[in-house]
């Protein structure tokens, strides 16, 4: 038997996406399952944005492209960052690639060596200290589950966690899985202080278009003047233009990080897809109206989330700012019930009322689930009767 490299033995599965899978075997069984689980919009792409991929393979723009992007794309990315962060890009900065999360990847490849260490916030979205361990790095967790405000960002939870071994930090704003967005004030003071330490600073800004406070996304790209060479930006148009599929997102970084991360992505991927960058172009470029009713949907279905999770009782939580996510505490329940842990409650959830949640321990947070409000009204509903139901019997 082939014997696997350390780096990869070390390596968990990713618990969302073994979701997924367990999704897919059960509706195999015939079951109808109430996916309150995924990260992913229940919305199908947007018409103008599926014309637009139609259009590029029917033009047979199906070849090769440049390894960081298209300069088409590249050109509408600066002009929407331009307008929304008020910050001018070069094409150099830029680097497309299949997916965020892969961007991501390979902005840790190029940045971390083994014995590094890496602020990454708790909780945590799954795969970030997945990816920096298999970086050689040392994971060092900037906790925000204490505190007065539950799972508040401030700059003063990742300052705390320096030493001369750090590398790199990152900050999820609005977070994946707590929905909690970091204030301008609190990014500037920690952009300044990792600046001055020679750390880079890595906003994964995901979910930076579904916001519910109607207030401007702080510009982690403009926010301190000078400081630029230390932040890099990851985005994606998964999550904003329900185009998880289609697999691409964007990074901007210094020159030099973004011409790293072109070398790797030249000897792995070669180059993102053609037709999902065409698509892009749309996306960014085209009519928002899209977004903005999306947008506006999850924050009808967090508002009601929030009302049946108050008439449940003993489930405390933090209104989210945005992202479509419910990140609360069911200590309570799992002690009633006399189970083990988050992970007993959510597996008997399952089994008893086919319904999918994930374990704040996938997080890092015992006794906590995720619950995705990225689904119908019409699940919503019966998913929180079954829910309730269940935890007052």
């Amino acid at each position: 038997m082939i014997e696997l490299s350390a780096r990869v033995k070390a390596m968990t599965s990713s618990p969302t996406l073994k979701l997924v899978q367990i999704k897919k075997q059960l509706q195999a069984q015939g079951k109808i399952i109430l996916d309150f689980g995924a990260g992913e919009p229940d919305f199908p792409t947007p018409e103008n944005i599926k014309e637009a991929g139609i259009a590029a393979i029917r033009g047979n723009f199906t070849k090769y492209t440049p390894t960081s992007g298209i300069a088409e794309l590249k050109k509408v990315i600066r002009a929407t960052y331009l307008a929304e962060q008020e910050y001018e890009a070069g094409d150099a900065q830029i680097v497309v690639s299949p997916g965020s999360k892969y961007g991501l990847f390979i902005l840790l490849q190029a940045v971390i060596d083994p014995g590094d260490e890496v602020i990454v916030p708790l909780p945590y979205w799954v795969s970030y200290p997945e990816m920096v361990k298999f970086c050689g790095g040392t994971v060092v967790f900037a906790d925000h589950l204490g505190g007065e405000r539950p799972f508040e960002l401030t700059a003063g939870s990742y300052v705390s966690r320096y030493t001369p071994r750090t590398k790199a930090v990152i900050v999820n704003s609005p977070s994946n899985p707590t929905g909690k967005v970091m204030n301008g004030g609190e990014l500037a003071e920690l952009i300044r202080f990792f600046h001055q330490r020679n750390v880079m600073v890595v906003v994964d800004d995901c979910y930076r278009k579904i916001l519910y406070g109607g207030g401007k996304y702080p510009p982690p790209l403009n926010l301190e003047p000078g400081a630029n060479e230390h932040v890099a930006v990851v985005c994606s148009l998964s999550k904003t233009y329900a185009m998880t599929g289609w697999r691409l997102g964007y990074t901007i970084a210094p020159e030099a990080l973004a011409s790293a991360m072109t070398k790797i992505q030249e000897h792995s991927t070669s180059n993102p897809c053609s037709i999902s960058q065409k698509a892009a172009v749309e996306a960014l470029a085209g009519d928002q109206g899209t977004v903005r009713d999306m947008v506006e949907e999850y924050r009808r279905r967090r508002d009601y989330f929030a009302g049946r999770v108050d008439a449940i009782g003993h489930i405390p939580y933090a209104l989210p700012d945005g992202a479509f996510y419910f990140f609360a505490d069911f200590s309570h329940h799992i002690r009633r019930k006399g189970f083990r842990d988050d992970g007993q409650l959510a597996m008997d959830i399952l089994e008893k009322l086919n319904i999918i949640l994930v374990p704040g321990s996938a997080f890092g947070a015992p006794g906590h689930l995720r619950i995705s409000y990225a689904t119908s009204m019409q699940d919503i509903r019966e998913g929180l009767d079954k829910l309730e139901a269940y935890l007052k019997s």
